[in-house]
């Protein structure tokens, strides 16, 4: 049977507009945090210098540009924490890995190694919840605002649904931190899937 992506009602955003509106909200946060579900296993990140290195097929050049940006990711993790709260990220991984999330998990995990709370749920867990929907792409900025982030079929970022309505933020957050409580800390599972390992080919 054939799902349909759960959409989200709100306010459309272009790419441009959700990028501006994101950066607007995000360093406002209060103190019970931003949470992040991701769901797709295929995104095409165009203008990022390691993706573009792996879709060339240079693995070693990908993970070396993973490793450079490490100081400026846990600068941007200190500034977080000063900041007063905490990003917590929810990454569904379905089996056999995609060439995508071979070089996402990898970047993720520097993330992980300078203190990003980042946990990895299977597609086996979402199951229950995904009976008729196929879980949205989410990043939830406190009690104030949910966006649904949208792309094409491609995996290209095509803009995103914001709402403010509080109802909507509670459902969706206790969603996200289910499964982030059910979820297993990244170290761990990147240390049996794929530390060392050679992705597939991107394309």
């Amino acid at each position: 049977m054939h799902r349909r992506l759960v959409t989200l009602p709100g306010d459309r955003l272009t790419p441009d507009e959700y990028f501006a509106d994101h950066a607007e909200n995000f360093w406002r946060t209060d103190d019970s945090g931003c949470w992040k579900l991701e769901r797709q296993q295929h995104f095409v990140e165009s203008g990022d210098a390691s993706w573009d290195a792996f879709t060339a097929g240079d693995w070693p050049k990908a993970l070396r540009l993973l490793e450079e940006r490490r100081q400026k990711v846990a600068d941007y993790e200190t500034r977080i924490a000063r900041h007063g709260f905490e990003v917590r990220r929810v990454r569904v991984v379905e089996e056999p890995i995609s060439p995508y999330l071979y070089w996402e998990l990898n970047s993720l995990h520097v993330r992980f190694q300078v203190g990003g709370k980042i946990r990895v749920v299977s597609g086996h867990t979402v199951d229950e919840i995904e009976q008729e929907e196929v879980l949205p792409e989410l990043f939830i900025l406190g009690k104030k605002v949910i966006y649904q982030v949208l792309y094409t079929e491609r995996g290209e970022l095509e803009g995103a649904v914001k709402s403010a309505d509080p109802g909507l933020i509670s459902r969706w957050t206790a969603t996200t931190r289910r499964l982030y409580d059910e979820g297993e800390g990244l170290g761990t599972f990147f240390a049996r899937k794929l530390a060392g390992r050679q992705p597939p080919p991107a394309w």
